[in-house]
């Protein structure tokens, strides 16, 4: 059983200080690597340390010693999950008595060592069976996911590669994921929360669109008008970001 923590009072760790790597190890069992920077918050040096791997019902937690005496995992296989699962990981600084002292969630792991540490992606990809649909988008989880058929055996290349796929898919992930989070959420306030998954996208969003301010919160029929409009004007700003027309354009004509 996993034991319930009382959250009064916490701290929040800054993810410039979380470093957390997720990839197959040479078996294709996932794995990661972690290590934290807690120095700056003063913690008591005997508060114990826990990490938590998490998606949907699967979790599981890793004891990473004391404040003063940290263990960080390195190559801590996460049984029971796939390799290409996408998962999140929470930090959890806590005292004797089970209160939480510092925490941070909902942290994206870097997937390649390119990525730099603490960077925040803002769609993961997974692959799932989805029958006779190519690809789906998922916003039931902790953070919208991309779903991608593994039926099919070239859909990664496809994805990261084909112009086509990339001109007619991701424009309509955008407009269906910030269409959730405006009109569905009626959230239109970036900074509520800086570690939220919706303020993350509307801000992505934003520096997109010239930081064009948002429709007000609401539901009324011109409210619900104005952020449609606003979620248009965005998808362009996306397609304009990534060249999707001359790309898409170049692509064809290269074919014929």
């Amino acid at each position: 059983m996993i034991r319930r923590f009382n959250f009064t009072g916490r701290r929040k760790i800054p993810r410039s200080r979380l470093s957390i790597f997720h990839y197959a190890t040479p078996d294709g069992v996932p794995a990661f690597d972690a290590a934290l920077d807690l120095a700056s918050l003063a913690l008591p040096p005997e508060s114990k340390i826990f990490i938590e791997a998490y998606r949907r019902n699967y979790l599981r937690r890793f004891a990473c010693g004391t404040v003063a005496q940290p263990r960080w995992p390195r190559g801590q296989t996460l049984d029971g999950l796939d390799a290409l699962s996408f998962v999140l990981f929470r930090v959890k600084v806590v005292d004797g008595r089970g209160r939480i002292l510092a925490a941070a969630d909902r942290i994206l792991p870097r997937r390649s060592e390119e990525e730099e540490a603490g960077k925040r992606y803002l769609l993961p990809v997974e692959f799932a069976d989805l029958g006779n649909v190519i690809w789906r988008l998922d916003l039931e989880g902790e953070w919208p996911s991309l779903l991608l058929n593994s039926r099919i055996d070239p859909i990664r290349e496809i994805a990261r590669a084909d112009e086509s796929f990339r001109a007619l898919v991701y424009p309509e992930v955008v407009r269906q994921i910030l269409h959730h989070i405006v009109i569905v959420e009626d959230h239109t306030d970036p900074d509520t929360d800086p570690d939220d998954w919706m303020s993350l996208w509307l801000r992505f969003a934003l520096s997109l669109m010239g930081r064009k301010a948002l429709p007000p919160s609401g539901g009324d029929d011109q409210v619900v008008l104005d952020k449609g409009r606003w979620i248009d004007d965005a998808v362009d700003a996306f397609c304009a970001s990534q060249h999707v027309v001359e790309r898409f354009v170049q692509h064809h004509q290269a074919d014929d």
